[in-house]
């Protein structure tokens, strides 16, 4: 169970991030009701005093550092992120950049430790009420302007976290079915048609459109179909360089592409133009199976069937609205998913899941009992 969980956003495992404001605030109202440890032997007014002075200024420094340690420990190694995630990391924040924020908050606790010996030094070395407050008093002023330098750094921190987490939770250990194509080609439609369940619907931090996520049996192992409306849809030239950016971390999940198209009178896109687009996804994921779906063909006439099959060469003809196509259609992409994870090396911890050949479809064969 563990294991599955590693494999899935890893930045929903992040904890919640303090504002500065906060760190501070509970930082101080637990020094302000720190006491010293009672001793066995018998302590003068003075020493009494330096010693909760100490207590002060240690869980102070304590408090904020603990705080701040944390935001650096609990977010993940960039560098041991699965390539998905660590590219969409550096296109919501830039994976330097975080690591540059880290560092500083890093170094800032750092040196409150290292404030906090000098200034237990110091009341060690006077035995004086006021001046004990005194030095008190500075470690207060000291550390809160330390942890006010990294103000900026943990309000961006928070609000690239948040970003993060709202990054559909894949399992990067899965193989996925990606569903593209043009606008209102029905890619939603085959998704919720094919996914066992109800398909769950997220948004992706660099689009503002949704993506419909959901999941499928096979047998052994379970497979993701994606649908990323936004991502997959327009020619790649109109793009900017963050939607580019985005399609290639869609490239790391990507082990079956289906590309859908519509020839319809419906159609968002002529097929010139579509033709164009699956051109396009093809030379950005050179690496990946393709399979070509003719949708809508309740709505088109034999001979416009026939047409489509010299010009598309589609692999199937299918309604998502009749079915008409479907069952067969599933049939092959599941053989096609089996392939690519008896192929894939990345899906080896999978095939020793795999039951024996031997033991499948044979339910149907009579049992002998007898002994």
């Amino acid at each position: 169970m563990n294991e599955k969980k590693e494999n899935r956003n890893p930045f929903r495992r992040v904890s919640h991030i303090s504002p500065v404001k906060d760190i501070i605030e509970y930082s101080f109202s637990r020094s302000q009701s720190a006491i010293a440890k009672k001793q066995k032997k018998r302590r003068t007014r003075e020493e009494k005093i330096a010693a909760n002075e100490k207590a002060k200024v240690t869980v102070l420094a304590t408090e904020i550092i603990t705080r701040l340690d944390n935001i650096v420990t609990k977010f993940p190694s960039i560098d041991q992120l699965h390539p998905f995630y660590r590219e969409i990391c550096d296109l919501i924040g830039g994976t330097n950049k975080i690591k540059k924020i880290l560092g500083r908050i890093s170094g800032i606790s750092r040196q409150i430790e290292k404030i906090k010996v000098e200034l237990i030094e110091k009341l060690d070395q006077t035995n004086h009420p006021v001046i004990m407050a005194e030095i008190r008093r500075e470690a207060g002023g000291r550390f809160v302007s330390l942890v006010k330098k990294a103000q900026g750094d943990i309000k961006q921190l928070i609000r690239l976290v948040k970003q993060l987490k709202a990054v559909p939770d894949f399992d990067v250990s899965l193989p996925t079915v990606v569903v593209a194509g043009a606008p209102n080609v029905g890619k939603s439609s085959l998704v919720r048609e094919i996914s066992t369940g109800t398909p769950e619907i997220g948004e992706y931090p660099f689009t503002t459109k949704k993506i419909i996520f959901g999941h499928w049996d096979l047998l052994y192992t379970i497979a993701q179909v994606v649908d990323t409306p936004g991502l997959l849809d327009r020619p790649f030239k109109e793009r900017n360089i963050i939607e580019l950016q985005s399609i290639t971390s869609i490239r790391h999940i990507s082990d079956i592409i289906v590309f859908m198209f519509d020839l319809s009178k419906e159609t968002a896109l002529p097929q010139e133009e579509q033709l164009n687009l699956f051109n396009d996804i093809i030379e950005k994921f050179p690496e990946t199976p393709f399979i070509k779906v003719l949708n809508k063909v309740d709505l088109l006439s034999p001979t416009e069937i026939e047409e489509a099959q010299t010009s598309l060469n589609q692999d199937f003809n299918i309604s998502t609205l009749t079915k008409e196509g479907i069952p067969n259609f599933t049939i092959k992409l599941k053989e096609a998913l089996n392939q690519v994870i008896k192929t894939n090396e990345k899906f080896k911890s999978l095939l020793q899941l795999e039951i024996a050949e031997e033991y499948i479809h044979k339910s149907d064969e009579k049992m002998d009992y007898d002994i």
